[in-house]
């Protein structure tokens, strides 16, 4: 049968649209046109301007079109060539629009299934103009406050002028002088206009309520805009004016009325069902007046259609049940009041079809842990029943789900997933399958990501990459920057290393930026992602000003970039009319977040930022560094650092010095004054031996002393060392003085005092002492062979320990760190432990205050120590100082490390050792967490334990702070499994478990359980064994061979000895061979008998002593005891023939 629909009308209100496919026997109208075109009619000088009247169909068979204009059939083809209608569509073209084309059209569209129309309206839109014409033929638009254009193209003036005239009918606007000034010149109000009582305002549309007066008032009129249920409102108020000896006018406001077309705020749906479905067709509408809805079938109303059983018509919606092929047709839903209408097309087309696969499933190619979506578009009529089969068996459930549209996704592919899948659809029609492959694939990862990075400039940064994918699928990584490609070509310091790493050859600022590994794979990828910090120094920062005060000057400067690397503090230097090629620092240490400083500048110089000179004053400060030492048992030598010419401040400059003994209620007496500034000492003579003082020197010019008091200083701190002087009579050469050499128990380094003096010098100092230190020292003559004199012992006093110099942070995981460090160079006493701090540095980089680690550090001699509970990917100030009974370091070394970002990587299982202890009458075990040393450690830990044979873990809390836990509370006697877990952000890696055995209280402490392949007695012993065996076999290579290395022939030819027969072989070995000898055969090819024995042949040699040679074969029978008994009465030859010959070896 052939295929047939309904029309479909479409309306468009542009040439261009956009047809989707449609099925067989389907009417609907595509899209509602506005209910009003406007076009502008012809008029002399103007261009002709068309306008369209939209309409177009679709059905089947092609629809045919008629126009129905004001109620009557308009026959367009009798306008001549003035309208026209498209070829294919019932669309009609207006070339040359006039009035008579105002009207309303309706456009029809008709085929043997049903007819399908819409309705419009045309309006000519009127051109109003209004213009200054003067009488002297110039013109000029509008455009003046006092000049309002009502709605009806009235021009209305408030008030006029000389010269103003309407254009359009020319009328004369003549204005007569009142012969007063425009100020004087008041006049009342005068309503002109007004919008009637009464304006009906349109839902959606904007309405303007007008309110125009006339009269000398003021120009200040409030306009407000207001929407009101969707209404947009002009309001044009008179605000009240008052007049010169009148009463307040006030303006009039009219009202309106809110009035709506109808509008749908549900519309009915075209659809396309099988038959025995139902369809369901909803249409409401609003507006006001309220609307009412009136059902259209096939062009024609509702109650004109054939009856039909199965229809359901109701106020707002049709239904229609057990669909069959005749109810396809065309329904329309038009809701109408008093102000308009809202009409819409739909369609039910209804079907017969078996199912069809338009779009079959394809082989399928996923790596593991992926969503897929395996394809199946089913056409047919009623909807077919959609299954899915993998490798013989129904989906249902699980990771398995069937799309509405027939689709079949599955969650998180396994390998078990992987095989035949059909897509079976069926209706009672008939049915059809499809079928395809799905391979799954091993999951592409990165086992070794790139790390955060921070690195100087100039100097090279390395990102490490290493992934692993399918053996099957061809693996390439890949590099970004900032999500770009890198181009290695392009840029030669940027080398991709044949283990995918990227390195950057000489790192510039400009480097930094998000770099990331991309691993690719034909069907998956993986990236990992790390930050590149490229630190360089910082810019110089650019002068904003200085200012010079009276007594200081005032410096503004701006920072220019710190690149990357936080500025710690700035240095403001100077230089002065004294010095000015040298530049000196005149604060170091401004802090980072200072912008201006306010420099004291020095009197009587020129700081040069730029020049600021200054008037005479006092000295600022008193010299530095003033100490009090005696180089002489009775004198006192004050010393100071001498103070610049930029520091005098006036003429006249001189240093006092004040000195006298450390008694209570001493003043102090008349100063010494030193006029050259270059000195830097002064011997007060004729004082008592191994006294204290109190020391000051003051610095003065011509206009007064220092304007800060001096420190008072306490001298002498050296060791004062004296000694019982050598007689003369006793010193055996030219005596030239003592030395004195001295040592620490703690270091063997030597220091070595000359004391180049007369023999009555009885005591010298020894300055720079070690705090805490039992120093040492010997007396000896110099150029003299004396030994020295016995050793002196001292202690020195304790203090507080030095800066320490080193200190590194190794990330642990995403919120830990490993931190290790030095013992300090200058303990300056018995270290009792350390102390540790951290703070945050924002992105601002501002440091938050201090937090101390807990627990702080207790042993001293522990290097090592786990910084925990960070923040995951944020940088961290970390602070460590020495501490001794007497206090803490004055300085605390820092360093600045981030931690990791959390969730990158799962940590790598850990192990771990343990000890059991006996507490009480329960057992405690002691584990102690040993991260993995590659890949992720983790950055906390806990532990899990249960009793051998259970089945739920027990759980301790997390460590964060310690590479050690104890679990206490554990039965005696028991044996458990222990499992450590390390834990990074939200990922968690077990370790292998072990058996923790706890013996009675009463019975022995367990120690740690170890693996005894890695045990170290067991690898010593091995190791022993290993060179017994090696020392085993040497000796018997050694004994084996050593017969062959003595060469007794050529010995007894060279004493004399030639009797030997001719026959081969080694003749002093030789023996005759029988059946009966144990002895070393001859190595001769035919049996000889020996001429003689070893006996006659080592009485020649031995004093008639056969026994007398030693084991390497020589003949020094007069070295062995004469008592010894001859081999040839050893049990070891016990049975030879007695021609044998007997060899010693």
């Amino acid at each position: 049968m052939q295929n047939a629909s309904p029309i479909v009308l479409r309306c468009v209100q542009s040439s261009t649209y956009s047809e989707e496919g449609e099925l067989p026997g389907a009417t609907n109208t595509q899209a509602t046109p506005t209910d009003e075109v406007l076009f502008q009619v012809e008029s002399s000088g103007e261009n002709d301007k068309p306008f369209y009247i939209e309409c177009e169909a679709i059905g089947e068979p092609a629809p045919k079109y008629y126009w129905i204009k004001n109620g009557k059939k308009f026959e367009w083809q009798t306008y001549d060539d003035r309208i026209s209608q498209q070829t294919g569509r019932g669309t009609l073209s207006i070339s040359k629009p006039s009035d008579v084309d105002l009207g309303q059209y309706q456009c029809f569209a008709e085929n043997q299934y049903g007819i399908a129309n819409i309705e419009l309206y045309g309006w000519p839109k009127p051109t109003v103009h209004w213009m200054y014409f003067y009488t002297n033929g110039g013109f000029k638009t509008i455009n003046s406050s006092r000049m309002t254009l009502d709605p009806e193209g009235n021009l209305c003036s408030t008030s006029t002028t000389k010269y103003e005239y309407k254009y359009g009918n020319r009328v004369l606007l003549n204005v007569i002088s009142s012969g007063v000034s425009a100020a004087q010149n008041k006049r009342e109000p005068e309503r002109q206009y007004v919008t009637r009582k009464n304006e009906v305002a349109y839902r959606g549309k904007q309405s303007e309520l007008y309110c125009i007066y006339g009269g000398t008032m003021k120009e200040n009129t409030l306009v407000k805009l207001v929407t009101v249920s969707g209404v947009q409102i002009i309001l044009h108020q008179l605000e009240r004016v008052r007049y010169v000896n009148k009463s307040i006018k006030s303006g009039v406001l009219t009202s309106s009325i809110i009035a709506a077309v109808p509008y749908f705020i549900k519309e009915p749906e075209r659809a396309n069902k099988a038959e025995d479905e139902t369809v369901e067709f909803v249409c409401e509408a609003g507006g006001f007046p309220e609307p009412a809805i009136k059902w259209i079938h096939n062009g024609k109303p509702i109650s004109e259609a054939p009856d039909n059983p199965r229809r359901e018509v109701y106020k707002n919606k049709i239904i229609i049940r057990d669909l069959v092929k005749n109810d396809t047709g065309n329904y329309g839903c038009n809701a109408t009041n008093s102000l308009g209408y809202v009409y819409k097309d739909v369609y039910v087309n209804v079907l017969s079809l078996a199912p069809e696969i338009t779009e079959a499933p394809r082989d399928t190619q996923v790596v593991d842990n992926q969503d897929v979506n395996m394809t199946c578009k089913v056409l047919g009529a009623p909807n077919p029943i959609i299954k899915w089969i993998h490798n013989g068996k129904e989906l249902t459930g699980g990771r398995y789900e069937i799309q509405e549209n027939g689709d079949l996704l599955i969650r998180s592919v396994q390998f078990d997933h992987k095989g035949n899948y059909t897509c079976y659809a069926e209706n009672k029609l008939g049915n059809t399958s499809a079928s395809a492959r799905l391979d799954v694939k091993r999951h592409t990862y990165i086992t070794d990501g790139p790390e955060n990075y921070e690195v100087e400039a100039r100097r090279p940064a390395t990102f490490r990459c290493n992934a692993v994918a399918d053996e099957t699928l061809n693996l390439e990584i890949l590099w970004l920057k900032d999500d770009q490609p890198i181009d290695f070509d392009g840029e030669p310091r940027f080398v991709k290393t044949t283990d995918y790493s990227l390195t950057i050859t000489k790192t510039i600022e400009l480097d930094s930026g998000l770099y990331t590994c991309l691993a690719k794979t034909e069907l998956d990828e993986v990236a990992a992602k790390a930050q590149l910090t490229v630190q360089d120094v910082p810019n110089p920062p650019s002068m904003k000003s200085v200012k010079c005060n009276v007594k200081d000057a005032t410096i503004s400067w701006t920072p220019m970039g710190d690149n990357r690397s936080p500025i710690l503090y700035y240095i403001i230097q100077y230089n002065t009319s004294f010095t000015p090629e040298e530049w000196k620092d005149a604060y170091s240490h401004v802090p980072a977040a200072e912008m201006t400083y306010n420099i004291p500048p020095q009197p009587l110089g020129e700081l040069h930022f730029p020049l600021c000179e200054t008037k005479p004053e006092v000295p600022h400060k008193n010299p530095d560094n003033v100490k009090g030492e005696g180089d002489r048992p009775d004198n006192l030598v004050i010393t100071w650092t001498p103070m610049p010419q930029i520091e005098h401040n006036a003429p006249g400059f001189k240093y006092r010095i004040y000195w006298k003994r450390d008694i209570p209620g001493k003043d102090y007496g008349e100063p010494k004054e030193i006029m050259d500034y270059r000195v830097d000492r002064y011997v007060v003579p004729n004082q008592p031996s191994f006294q204290q003082y109190r020391i000051k020197v003051v610095a003065a010019n011509e206009m007064g002393d220092a304007s800060v008091s001096p420190p008072e200083v306490i001298g002498p701190t050296t060791a004062l060392l004296s000694w019982n002087p050598v007689p003369l009579d006793t010193v055996r050469g030219h005596f030239k003085g003592y030395k004195i050499k001295t040592w620490s128990d703690t270091s063997l380094n030597f220091k070595e005092i000359q004391v180049q003096e007369e023999t009555r010098r009885l005591w010298s100092p020894i300055s720079t002492l070690t705090l805490k230190t039992t120093l040492k020292c010997t007396f000896s003559i110099t150029s003299t062979m004396v030994l020295p004199s016995e050793t002196l012992s001292f202690d020195t006093p304790e203090g507080k320990p030095g800066e320490m110099q080193d200190l590194e942070a190794i990330p642990l995981g995403s919120s830990a760190f490993l931190l290790l460090w030095e013992k300090p160079d200058k303990p300056n006493g018995i270290l009792t432990g350390y102390n540790i701090y951290y703070a945050e540095v924002d992105s601002s980089l501002k440091v938050d205050q201090q937090v101390p680690r807990n627990p702080q550090i207790k042993d001293p001699n522990k290097k090592s120590a786990k910084l925990g509970g960070l923040k995951p990917g944020t940088k961290y100030r970390i602070y460590i100082s020495a501490n001794t009974s007497v206090g803490e370091s004055p300085q605390k070394f820092f360093i600045e490390r981030q931690t990791k970002p959390v969730g990158l990587y799962p940590p790598s299982p850990p192990r771990f050792e343990y000890d059991v202890k006996k507490v009480g009458q329960t057992a405690s075990v002691i584990v102690h967490w040993l991260p993995s040393q590659s890949g992720n450690p983790g950055s906390q830990f806990f532990v899990k334990y249960r009793k051998k044979g259970q089945s739920e873990y027990l759980k301790t809390e997390h460590e964060k702070n310690e590479d050690f836990l104890v679990v206490s509370g554990l039965e005696p006697a028991t044996a458990y499994e222990f499992i450590v877990t390390s834990v990074d952000g939200d990922h968690y890696a077990d370790s292998d478990p072990q058996e923790v055995n706890t013996y009675d209280v009463d019975g022995p402490t367990i120690k740690v359980s170890e693996n005894v392949a890695t045990a170290g007695w067991f690898i010593g012993m091995m190791l022993a064994i290993a060179f017994l065996l090696l020392l085993l076999i040497i000796v018997c290579i050694f004994k084996r061979n050593r017969g062959g290395k003595y060469a007794v022939h050529e010995r007894e030819q060279a004493n004399g000895r030639h009797d030997y027969p001719d026959e081969g072989g080694f003749h002093e070995y030789s023996q005759p061979l029988d059946n009966k000898s144990h002895g070393r055969a001859s190595m001769g090819s035919e049996p000889k008998i020996g001429p003689e024995s070893d006996t006659d042949s080592m009485a020649e040699y031995g004093d008639g002593d056969t026994g007398r040679f030693t084991e390497d074969g020589s003949f020094i029978g007069q070295y062995v005891p004469s008592n010894m008994k001859q081999l040839g009465n050893s049990g070891a030859l016990q049975g030879a023939n007695n021609n044998a010959m007997a060899t010693y070896v």
